[in-house]
């Protein structure tokens, strides 16, 4: 059982193993923490990214080729619809919407890597499945 426990959290060598255990880092430990910084609550920028987040670190997880295809399209949701809030902050609001606006950009960075790892990976595969 230990072992077990070990060689979930220890990083491997293939970048699409590790995403499952980034996006679960980035949910339980960085969104706290980000949190108590801009707010000094707990928790809440956790389930907020747990909603966002957790079905696509279970499609990571998952790693079929569907699912992949799948992480990247919410992802790419995702990421378009946090930049719409982040630029309509910073374009439309005082220092006080700006601030609001700061909140959002790990989240679209976060979005950002699963969509961008999900279209590599997608177009790898297609690229093997071209050639053969």
């Amino acid at each position: 059982m230990n072992n077990h426990l070990k060689s979930l959290l220890k990083f491997s060598n293939r970048m699409d193993k590790n995403l499952v255990k980034v996006n679960l880092v980035f949910i339980f430990i960085f969104l706290n923490i980000w949190d108590f910084a801009v707010s000094r609550g707990f928790l809440n920028g956790m389930i907020l990214g747990i909603v966002m987040f957790a079905p696509a670190a279970f499609l990571w997880f998952v790693g079929t080729f569907r699912a992949i295809a799948l992480v990247t399209l919410i992802s790419i949701f995702e990421f378009m619809m946090i930049l719409v809030f982040v630029l309509q902050g910073f374009e439309l609001g005082g220092a006080s919407s700006t601030l609001k606006s700061v909140y959002w950009i790990p989240f679209l960075a976060m979005a950002g890597v699963n969509m961008y790892w999900g279209l590599k990976i997608y177009s790898e595969n297609r690229e093997k499945k071209i050639k053969v």
